[in-house]
Protein backbone atom coordinates (compact mmCIF):
# COMPACT_ATOMS: atom_id res chain seq x y z
CA UNK A 1 0.00 0.00 0.00
CA UNK A 2 3.16 2.62 0.69
CA UNK A 3 4.85 1.85 -2.24
CA UNK A 4 1.19 2.43 -4.35
CA UNK A 5 0.80 5.98 -2.26
CA UNK A 6 4.39 6.99 -3.38
CA UNK A 7 4.18 5.54 -6.59
CA UNK A 8 0.69 7.85 -7.23
CA UNK A 9 2.93 10.92 -5.39
CA UNK A 10 5.60 10.63 -7.61
CA UNK A 11 3.52 10.48 -11.15
CA UNK A 12 1.44 13.61 -9.32
CA UNK A 13 4.67 15.45 -9.28
CA UNK A 14 5.57 14.24 -12.54
CA UNK A 15 2.63 15.45 -14.31
CA UNK A 16 3.28 18.22 -16.45
CA UNK A 17 0.17 20.14 -18.39
CA UNK A 18 -1.86 17.05 -17.75
CA UNK A 19 0.38 14.36 -19.61
CA UNK A 20 2.95 12.20 -17.13
CA UNK A 21 6.43 12.88 -17.72
CA UNK A 22 8.51 10.08 -19.32
CA UNK A 23 11.56 12.27 -20.01
CA UNK A 24 14.03 11.13 -17.39
CA UNK A 25 15.85 14.50 -17.89
CA UNK A 26 12.64 16.60 -17.51
CA UNK A 27 12.10 14.51 -14.19
CA UNK A 28 15.45 15.54 -13.19
CA UNK A 29 15.27 19.63 -14.04
CA UNK A 30 11.94 19.43 -12.19
CA UNK A 31 13.15 17.65 -9.14
CA UNK A 32 15.99 20.65 -9.29
CA UNK A 33 13.57 22.84 -9.12
CA UNK A 34 11.74 21.85 -6.55
CA UNK A 35 15.35 21.57 -4.87
CA UNK A 36 15.83 25.06 -5.28
CA UNK A 37 12.22 26.01 -4.17
CA UNK A 38 13.04 24.03 -0.74
CA UNK A 39 16.54 25.47 -0.34
CA UNK A 40 14.93 29.11 -0.91
CA UNK A 41 12.41 28.41 1.38
CA UNK A 42 14.71 26.83 3.93
CA UNK A 43 16.48 30.30 3.92
CA UNK A 44 13.08 32.29 4.05
CA UNK A 45 12.44 30.12 7.33
CA UNK A 46 16.35 30.48 8.56
CA UNK A 47 16.26 34.40 8.02
CA UNK A 48 12.52 34.26 9.95
CA UNK A 49 13.82 32.71 13.04
CA UNK A 50 17.01 35.29 13.48
CA UNK A 51 14.73 38.27 13.01
CA UNK A 52 11.98 36.75 15.52
CA UNK A 53 15.00 36.10 17.93
CA UNK A 54 16.42 39.59 17.10
CA UNK A 55 12.64 40.81 17.81
CA UNK A 56 12.44 38.74 20.98
CA UNK A 57 15.76 39.87 22.74
CA UNK A 58 14.15 43.66 22.08
CA UNK A 59 10.58 43.06 23.34
CA UNK A 60 12.81 41.80 26.83
CA UNK A 61 14.95 44.60 26.82
CA UNK A 62 11.82 47.12 26.46
CA UNK A 63 10.22 44.88 29.36
CA UNK A 64 13.35 45.87 31.39
CA UNK A 65 11.74 48.91 33.45
CA UNK A 66 14.31 52.00 34.47
CA UNK A 67 12.64 54.93 36.90
CA UNK A 68 13.59 56.29 40.06
CA UNK A 69 11.51 58.46 42.57
CA UNK A 70 13.59 60.59 45.14
CA UNK A 71 12.74 63.18 47.49
CA UNK A 72 15.02 65.56 50.18
CA UNK A 73 14.93 64.30 53.19
CA UNK A 74 15.96 67.88 55.04
CA UNK A 75 15.83 71.28 54.21
CA UNK A 76 17.83 73.52 52.22
CA UNK A 77 18.61 77.14 53.53
CA UNK A 78 21.08 79.53 51.79
CA UNK A 79 22.09 82.76 53.20
CA UNK A 80 21.89 84.25 49.35
CA UNK A 81 21.04 82.74 45.87
CA UNK A 82 23.38 79.90 45.12
CA UNK A 83 23.80 77.84 42.64
CA UNK A 84 24.20 74.22 43.55
CA UNK A 85 23.62 70.60 42.86
CA UNK A 86 20.30 68.84 44.61
CA UNK A 87 21.28 65.77 45.93
CA UNK A 88 17.46 64.09 46.65
CA UNK A 89 18.89 61.83 49.06
CA UNK A 90 15.81 59.70 49.77
CA UNK A 91 14.80 56.76 47.50
CA UNK A 92 11.46 55.47 46.96
CA UNK A 93 12.40 53.69 43.69
CA UNK A 94 15.44 52.80 42.27
CA UNK A 95 14.51 50.22 39.73
CA UNK A 96 17.60 49.35 37.48
CA UNK A 97 19.70 51.08 40.19
CA UNK A 98 20.47 54.39 38.01
CA UNK A 99 19.88 57.00 40.31
CA UNK A 100 22.61 57.47 42.56
CA UNK A 101 21.13 59.15 46.18
CA UNK A 102 25.00 60.15 46.83
CA UNK A 103 25.49 62.66 44.01
CA UNK A 104 21.40 63.22 42.95
CA UNK A 105 23.03 62.13 39.32
CA UNK A 106 20.78 59.66 37.70
CA UNK A 107 23.06 57.76 34.68
CA UNK A 108 20.84 56.55 31.79
CA UNK A 109 22.02 52.67 30.68
CA UNK A 110 21.41 53.13 27.66
CA UNK A 111 19.87 55.20 24.59
CA UNK A 112 16.60 56.52 24.66
CA UNK A 113 13.98 58.35 25.56
CA UNK A 114 13.64 59.42 28.79
CA UNK A 115 10.98 61.99 30.63
CA UNK A 116 12.06 64.03 33.86
CA UNK A 117 10.18 65.07 37.09
CA UNK A 118 10.99 67.66 39.26
CA UNK A 119 8.91 69.19 42.26
CA UNK A 120 10.53 72.31 44.49
CA UNK A 121 8.78 73.40 47.52
CA UNK A 122 8.99 76.63 49.12
CA UNK A 123 7.62 78.58 52.22
CA UNK A 124 5.87 82.49 52.06
CA UNK A 125 9.03 84.61 50.77
CA UNK A 126 11.29 82.03 49.51
CA UNK A 127 12.38 81.29 46.15
CA UNK A 128 14.36 78.09 44.96
CA UNK A 129 14.30 78.53 40.71
CA UNK A 130 16.05 75.37 39.33
CA UNK A 131 17.36 73.80 36.02
CA UNK A 132 17.70 70.27 34.77
CA UNK A 133 21.20 69.52 33.41
CA UNK A 134 22.18 67.03 31.10
CA UNK A 135 26.11 65.86 31.02
CA UNK A 136 26.41 69.85 32.84
CA UNK A 137 24.76 71.45 30.46
CA UNK A 138 21.18 73.63 31.11
CA UNK A 139 18.12 71.34 29.24
CA UNK A 140 15.36 72.83 31.13
CA UNK A 141 14.41 75.67 34.04
CA UNK A 142 11.89 76.00 36.52
CA UNK A 143 10.91 78.87 38.49
CA UNK A 144 9.35 78.82 42.61
CA UNK A 145 9.63 82.10 43.22
CA UNK A 146 7.61 82.76 46.37
CA UNK A 147 8.24 86.43 47.62
CA UNK A 148 5.24 87.56 48.47
CA UNK A 149 4.95 87.37 52.71
CA UNK A 150 1.40 86.82 52.70
CA UNK A 151 1.60 83.91 50.36
CA UNK A 152 1.46 80.40 51.57
CA UNK A 153 4.24 77.67 50.40
CA UNK A 154 4.14 77.54 46.95
CA UNK A 155 4.77 74.07 44.68
CA UNK A 156 6.53 74.53 41.23
CA UNK A 157 6.86 71.55 38.89
CA UNK A 158 9.03 70.85 35.70
CA UNK A 159 8.19 67.95 33.49
CA UNK A 160 10.97 67.14 30.49
CA UNK A 161 11.29 65.19 27.65
CA UNK A 162 15.19 64.15 27.39
CA UNK A 163 16.94 61.73 24.73
CA UNK A 164 19.62 60.00 25.99
CA UNK A 165 22.76 58.12 25.10
CA UNK A 166 24.28 55.18 27.51
CA UNK A 167 26.12 57.44 30.50
CA UNK A 168 24.22 60.60 30.16
CA UNK A 169 23.97 61.98 32.98
CA UNK A 170 20.90 64.13 34.60
CA UNK A 171 20.63 66.25 37.96
CA UNK A 172 19.06 69.23 39.11
CA UNK A 173 20.63 72.24 40.22
CA UNK A 174 19.44 75.76 42.12
CA UNK A 175 20.19 78.67 39.75
CA UNK A 176 18.59 81.47 43.10
CA UNK A 177 17.87 79.11 45.45
CA UNK A 178 17.14 80.69 49.11
CA UNK A 179 15.40 77.83 50.49
CA UNK A 180 13.48 74.18 49.41
CA UNK A 181 11.66 72.44 51.94
CA UNK A 182 12.82 68.88 52.87
CA UNK A 183 10.68 66.06 54.43
CA UNK A 184 9.61 64.22 51.16
CA UNK A 185 8.20 67.20 49.74
CA UNK A 186 10.90 68.24 46.95
CA UNK A 187 11.27 65.51 44.60
CA UNK A 188 13.04 64.23 41.35
CA UNK A 189 12.06 61.30 39.51
CA UNK A 190 12.73 60.00 36.22
CA UNK A 191 11.87 56.78 33.33
CA UNK A 192 12.53 55.08 30.60
CA UNK A 193 9.81 55.98 27.73
CA UNK A 194 11.17 53.53 25.63
CA UNK A 195 14.97 52.89 23.91
CA UNK A 196 16.04 53.41 21.03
Amino acid sequence: MCVINIAVLFACICVNDGLLLNDPSAIEQRLAHMESLVQGLSQDVNTLRTENADLKSKITAARTPVYFSAYKKSHLTFTSASQVDIVYDGVRSNFHNCYNPSTGHFTAPGKGFYVFSWESLTPAGKIFDTELLVNGARYQMNNCNNLATTASFSSCTGVVPVQLEAGDIVNIRSTSGTYLYGDGWSTFSGWLVFEM
